[in-house]
């Protein structure tokens, strides 16, 4: 009997010191030093190492433009766990008409920075508006993470282009510069277009736009500026500015440039010529020969040339409803200096070797009015041009 009661007792004293043991055993910091987590037994085990990766951001992540402009995303690749290597940057899903560019297209992961390239989506006028998300997709061998950004494509304002040709005129003091000016309405707009000049002029020295109106209801259009010098006008450059406006648009401008130099001792020499053809509304472009007479014994060179509508007349007089601005000059585009020969009584310029297609042409505007009033009308042109002997 005794003997069992001990051996109870004993096997209990064992069963305590035991779950005593187990107790200690989780205690934190108890492990002889090894790093890792305790069970409840007291034994540790290994931390896990950590992934080499990389993220993808961008800054922005949306961005609107007008259609036909470019969007442009600052990429950043930023590395984690140690990761470094090349990282292919894609993108898909783009706007239709549009392109993307990446600078880089690959970047270099070398250390713990994180590293840029520039993403650009260049929409064209084909790209239809709206919103589109695109995808770009960082890849480095099986690694890769896609973004997605949005570009926001809006239709730009109504709104006209000028430009003005050709670029510089230098003439002689006494001498008239002509310019050709062209007019294009863009995002559809179709109403009048009025011209007007700005810069310093010399002394001396007037500017005219002829015409100064372009009417509504044509997507383009043609003026001329013509800047007439005097005689003491003082050697020099100046800049010309030219602006076309409508209503509920933005003024757009651009600039030419005029060289007064008196060692271009001008020539005289006269100008004729006429309309080849007949002139009626949805006419194509009628060309004008011009013709020059040099009566220098010396060869002259010709280094502008301008065509203007001086008038609309029927059997002398003024047309009422008919005027200038129902008629559009495209103006000499032929390369210059145009050499004219000695005592040359008539010299067309297609014999002096000018293509059909860089001759001065006038055009009768298919305006969105009742035109009647210009039937039967004569259109009388005036000639300017300057010359040299240089």
């Amino acid at each position: 009997m005794s003997t069992r009661a001990f051996t109870r007792a004993t096997a209990l004293l064992a069963l305590c010191a035991f779950v005593a043991l187990a107790s200690v055993g989780r205690v934190p910091g108890v492990g002889g030093g090894s790093s890792g987590t305790g069970d409840s037994l007291g034994r540790t085990s290994p931390v896990a190492a950590k992934t080499k990766d990389f993220g993808v951001t961008s800054q922005p992540l949306s961005v609107s433009v007008q259609r036909g402009q470019s969007a442009s995303f600052t990429l950043t690749v930023t590395p984690t766990g140690g990761f470094t290597g090349p990282v292919a940057l894609t993108a898909t899903g783009l706007p239709a008409g549009s392109t993307a560019t990446f600078s880089p297209p690959t970047v270099s992961v070398t250390s713990t920075a994180a590293v840029t390239s520039t993403l650009v989506v260049t929409t064209s006028a084909s790209t239809p508006t709206g919103s589109d998300v695109l995808t770009v997709t960082g890849t480095s061998g099986p690694t890769k993470h896609a973004l997605d950004l949005t570009v926001v494509v809006s239709s730009p304002p109504p709104a006209v282009a000028v430009s003005v040709t050709p670029a510089t005129v230098s003439v002689a003091p006494g001498s008239t510069a002509t310019y050709a000016v062209s007019v294009t309405r863009v995002n559809g707009y179709s109403g009048a277009v009025t011209l007007s000049a700005s810069g310093s002029l010399p002394p001396g020295a007037q500017a005219t736009l002829t015409p100064s109106t372009l009417p509504a209801g044509t997507s383009s259009g043609t003026s001329t500026l013509q800047v007439s010098t005097g005689t003491g006008t003082p050697d020099g450059t100046t800049t010309l500015g030219v602006t076309a406006s409508g209503s509920g648009i933005a003024p757009s401008s651009t600039t030419a440039s005029l060289v007064v130099d008196s060692k271009l001792s001008s020539k005289p020499f006269a100008l004729g010529g006429s309309v080849v053809g007949v002139l009626y509304p949805g006419a194509p472009a009628r060309v004008v020969d011009l013709t020059v007479a040099n009566p220098n014994n010396q060869q002259i060179k010709i280094t502008n040339l301008g065509v203007t509508v001086r008038a609309v007349t029927r059997d002398g007089a003024v047309v009422s409803g008919c005027s200038a601005s129902d008629f559009a000059v495209r103006q000499y585009s032929g390369s210059y200096p145009l050499s004219v020969p000695a005592n040359a009584p008539s010299t067309t310029l297609t014999s002096l070797g000018v293509p059909t297609s860089a001759l001065p042409a006038v055009t009768f505007i298919d305006a969105p009015r009742n035109q009647d009033a210009c039937r039967s009308v004569t259109v009388e042109l005036a000639y300017t041009g300057s010359a040299t002997n240089q």
